[in-house]
């Protein structure tokens, strides 16, 4: 029997099938994995997902409450070169990397293991490298925090809310996450990921003329 989406996994599912549907928009690869009819509530995720360290739920955490197993698309425009990747995982059903490593905080800071991480968002079929964890912090507020293989780790001034509600407005376009870090986009390291930002602000709203970017666009602005 078909599971009956909540309000806000519909949000998600309209979000795909625009996707899907987009005449300047090819859609490479559809993930969609089912909802987890189990998962009662933000509540017994968050605490499947905390287990025992301490760490309370995020603010707003049942608001944008879901129970996707797996659900992402990896989508390109089909002229102006913007392109994205997301794969949601549900708070209960969010694991570590299946290696061992280590984050390497590129604004300084202690490194810590890749296992305090619970990835939530991630782009497996562009190999990109890059996720978006959820740190436990026994005692104190989770953080969040985006890894990439060529620029390193940084957290992210956004909570969980905040993510799920950028994710839909940018449908998981590359190199977002870094409007919400402190990486020095000016710097010539960065030259990629700027250009790469650039385009996607500016082709964004043509594709999405009822969504509002311009916070997205200040922040960049800001950082130049």
């Amino acid at each position: 029997m078909a599971v009956e989406p909540t309000a806000y996994e519909a949000r998600w599912h309209a979000l795909c099938a625009g996707l899907d549907a987009h005449p300047e928009i090819k859609v490479g690869y559809r993930i969609d994995g089912g909802i987890d009819a189990d998962l009662a509530d933000a509540v017994t995720a968050w605490t499947a997902l905390a287990g025992t360290t301490g760490t309370p739920a995020p603010a707003g955490v049942a608001d944008c409450f879901h129970r996707f197993r797996r659900l992402g698309r990896q989508w390109r425009t089909r002229t102006s070169g913007v392109s994205g990747e997301f794969l949601l995982t549900h708070l209960a059903g969010a694991r570590p990397q299946a290696y061992q490593s280590w984050i390497d905080p590129r604004t300084g800071g202690e490194r810590f293991p890749f296992s305090e991480l619970r990835i939530i968002d991630e782009h497996p079929v562009s190999g990109t490298g890059g996720f978006t964890g959820v740190r436990l912090r026994p005692g104190g507020e989770p953080e969040l925090w985006w890894s990439t293989i060529r620029y390193a780790d940084w957290r992210l001034d956004l909570g969980y809310r905040e993510y799920l509600d950028t994710l839909l407005l940018t449908r998981g376009a590359f190199d977002w996450q870094f409007l919400f870090t402190p990486a020095p986009l000016a710097s010539e390291e960065f030259d990629q990921v700027r250009a790469r930002l650039e385009r996607t602000l500016d082709e964004l709203p043509a594709l999405f003329p009822g969504d509002d970017h311009s916070d997205l666009r200040r922040r960049f602005e800001e950082r130049l």
